[in-house]
């Protein structure tokens, strides 16, 4: 038997994988939702700016709001890692722009060191995206820390691309908090980013309330299955870190399914925070 089994549950409900079923909106977490659809459905605001602890969740906050576009109004390009050359970056949204419905570019592209012509390209591409299809590009930067300043300064410089009343596209950087002074160091940068946010951790009733909804998104249907104390210590050990919390949790089911206990106590979160320390 599977220890989520053991436990009532349908899915394993603290795995470290990005799926949208399991986002918690917390306050923090709703805000920046919002503040990412405002931005981009008004569509002349050129950048927006998400930042957040390790863990925080920024790239599940990132998921659920590409998921909540309609593909028929935007066209969505993301990209995990930012850690690349600006041409590089440019060859990947004129070719990704290009793709018709998952087949092969219709025409060649240029050469992925030919910037004069990428940039011809794209402009092609977006008015035909702009004007025909009457669709908006939205370009995501996910550990946009990892951006040389350099390359900041040129995605920025996508932005120009756009009519006397329209611009064309809207970008975001997701990242880690040294994103944040990282732009304060690039006034040219930070002069077109119209919304920022940072994800704060979860208090200790919002961590509670994770735990739950996570819990019930994976099949639990009533109860709980860590009791009060329990709550306390994965608050105070994890500091309300999304990541640290799924983390514990997801140790402390396995360990529970072990000794077959019939709930999750302080001294089973005591024991697995034990044996992590040992091993780490």
């Amino acid at each position: 038997m599977a220890y989520e089994a053991y436990w009532n549950l349908l899915d394993k409900a603290f795995e470290e994988v990005c799926d949208p079923r399991f986002f918690f909106e917390s306050d923090d977490h709703r805000e920046a939702l919002d503040r990412m659809l405002y931005i981009v459905n008004d569509r002349n605001m050129n950048m927006g700016l998400l930042t957040g602890e390790v863990g925080s969740g920024k790239t599940l906050t990132k998921k659920v709001f590409q998921n909540t576009l309609s593909k028929s109004e935007f066209e969505i390009i993301s990209f995990e890692n930012s850690n690349f050359p600006f041409t590089d970056i440019l060859y990947d949204i004129v070719k990704r722009i290009t793709l018709k419905n998952g087949n092969a570019p219709q025409v060649e592209l240029p050469a992925r060191n030919d910037r004069y012509m990428l940039t011809n390209v794209l402009k092609e591409k977006l008015d035909i995206l702009v004007y025909e299809e009457k669709r908006h590009l939205v370009l995501l930067f996910d550990e946009a820390q990892l951006l040389d300043s350099a390359v900041l300064d040129e995605v920025k410089n996508l932005t120009n691309i756009s009519s006397e009343t329209t611009s064309f596209m809207t970008i975001f950087l997701v990242g880690q908090p040294e994103l944040r002074e990282k732009i304060r160091l690039l006034p040219q940068v930070d002069q077109r980013i119209f919304l920022r946010f940072h994800l704060n951790n979860l208090d200790y009733n919002n961590t509670m309330n994770y735990i739950q909804h996570r819990l019930r998104v994976a099949g639990l249907q009533q109860g709980t299955i860590f009791n009060h104390k329990s709550y306390e210590l994965i608050f105070r050990s994890t500091g309300g870190v999304p990541r640290e919390i799924n983390r514990l949790c997801k140790l402390a089911l396995a360990f529970g399914f072990a000794q077959e206990s019939r709930e999750i106590t302080s001294e089973d979160i005591e024991t697995v925070l034990e044996d992590i320390k040992k091993n780490s």
